[in-house]
């Protein structure tokens, strides 16, 4: 079975540190932009792929979803997640949570959701047309897709330095000269290796018009001049981090 490379071992606490910071990209650009493209959750069914430690479906909750369904590769994310949903609701019925990857999302037994949502984690899959598909099908007719991802211009980097920097080391440009060769690249996070997926923006789009999905808005989150987290994140100045596409199943 695929393995998730958070539960290697010590993974899991270093990322667990780096997400309780609240000035984290996840709580500062993240998170606030997913929940602004969410519709009314009122009596809602909903699920997230790659929902991690169910973050977002403690949300999800608070809006009034009727019930939420997850899935996560990593066992040790879901261990936490269910520690904290049964903390928060109290209410077993009101969530379910599914060891599995997002490549079998057709095995989920749960159907006819009104949203389905993911956060930074479709440059994780090599089909993304398959898992569009799967996607489709679990979809209620109108139901929304919401999802982010590392932004084409971050997946595509391969190797070398991803900045230019001038004299002073400041930042002056962001390398794209790999943007066109779509594929497999190989990370490191926390000197642990890992694989992600690069496509561009086009093929994304495309990829979603062909399955049968009316996109409603596109967002790049950047940072302006007047925003109080320039200091941690002032190379979002100058690019996205993060892409964003809310859909809907026609």
């Amino acid at each position: 079975m695929k393995k998730s490379i958070y539960d290697s071992e010590g993974f899991f606490q270093l990322y667990q540190k780096m997400r309780s910071n609240p000035q984290s990209l996840n709580e500062v650009v993240e998170k606030p932009t997913m929940l602004s493209l969410l519709p009314n959750l009122s009596d809602k069914k909903l699920l997230d792929l790659g929902c991690g430690c169910g973050e977002h479906l403690q949300l999800y909750l608070q809006q009034q979803a009727k019930f939420v369904v997850g899935i996560d590769l990593s066992a040790e994310m879901l261990k936490q997640a269910k520690q904290d949903l049964h903390k928060f609701c109290g209410i077993k019925t009101k969530f379910a949570l599914y060891e599995m990857p997002m490549e079998d999302l057709a095995q989920l037994p749960e159907q006819n959701f009104d949203v389905i949502t993911s956060s930074f984690a479709f440059h994780y899959v090599e089909n993304f047309t398959a898992l569009l598909v799967d996607i489709y099908a679990k979809l209620k007719k109108g139901g929304e897709l919401i999802f982010s991802q590392e932004h084409p211009i971050v997946t595509c980097f391969k190797n070398g330095k991803r900045w230019e920097k001038d004299q002073n080391k400041q930042f002056v440009a962001y390398r794209l000269n790999h943007y066109r060769d779509e594929g497999l690249r190989n990370r490191n996070w926390f000197e642990q290796t890992f694989v992600t997926y690069h496509r561009t923006l086009s093929t994304i789009i495309n990829n979603l018009i062909e399955t049968g999905f009316k996109i409603e808005k596109l967002v790049e989150p950047m940072l302006v001049d007047d925003e109080k987290w320039q200091s941690e994140f002032k190379d979002l100045q100058h690019r996205p981090v993060l892409l964003f596409i809310k859909a809907k199943k026609i």
